[in-house]
């Protein structure tokens, strides 16, 4: 049971790495009101690795220095885009994500293995990521807070763009489009309704625990089990938020009827 425990540290750590970047990234995407900007610069990025893995198959990093250009880019022109038609850049963002999916479908149209790159690239394979997998990550992370500590409000200014690309570009292979989509909202969503970013950091813990236990114990697909898992505790963390500050603030008017 152990041992089995210990197996799961891996992915654990994976998640909680992209959980702690993506927390404030998700918190500037739901300000912004540019939700959907995570698949879009999600797939830009499987589309990136793609394709250079298949200019230059024998080079180990040529995947993730290819999703991490494309992901730059696609989100610089995210940015200018914005900048320019703010009424319109759901639709923009909408359409890039369609066409660098079509784009990805097309690439692998002759792939024999083409419905199992499909899924990696949706669904991660995160139970089989290692140490050294996440130590680009880690890295990132250890480089995001610290100019989070320094610059507080770096991420509100020119700083999102770029920097949400980089970590995107190095999350969606150890996760997935779909779980780190879910991982930039849901805990947002939960700090933005039910009790700030503690508690939304405490929620996306819960989630990631309770989803790697079902996913090991009952062999359900990771990806599809942690997005399900994630988003069934930010629900039932904010109904129970709800809840209690509904009964909270029954008690005070009780209190100050009966003064």
């Amino acid at each position: 049971m152990l041992a089995e425990a210990g197996l799961l540290l891996v992915p654990l750590a994976a998640g909680l790495l992209v959980l702690l970047t993506h927390l404030p990234l998700g918190e500037q995407v739901l300000k912004r009101g540019i939700l959907f900007i995570d698949l879009a610069v999600a797939q830009l990025a499987a589309l990136g690795a793609l394709l250079a893995q298949q200019g230059w198959p024998e080079v180990p990093w040529a995947a993730l220095v290819g999703g991490t250009l494309l992901a730059v880019l696609g989100a610089g022109l995210v940015g200018w885009l914005a900048a320019r038609y703010p009424a319109q850049r759901e639709a923009v963002i909408g359409l890039l994500y369609a066409g660098a999916a079509c784009s990805l479908l097309l690439l692998l149209a002759s792939d024999p293995h083409a419905g199992h790159q499909l899924a990696r690239s949706l669904n991660g394979d995160i139970l089989w990521v290692s140490w050294n997998d996440l130590l680009p990550l880690a890295l990132l992370t250890v480089a995001f807070w610290t100019v989070q500590w320094r610059y507080s409000n770096w991420l509100g200014a020119a700083g999102f763009y770029p920097c949400f690309a980089l970590l995107v570009s190095f999350s969606v292979p150890l996760l997935g489009v779909y779980l780190v989509f879910v991982t930039l909202i849901a805990p947002a969503l939960v700090a933005q309704l039910a009790g700030g970013r503690s508690a939304a950091l405490l929620c996306g813990c819960v989630g990631y625990l309770l989803g790697l236990g079902l996913a090991w114990q009952l062999d359900w697909p990771a990806g599809a089990t942690l997005v399900l898992s994630l988003l069934l505790a930010s629900v039932i963390w904010v109904v129970l938020y709800g809840l209690r500050a509904g009964y909270s603030s029954g008690q005070s008017s009780a209190s100050s009827g009966s003064s």
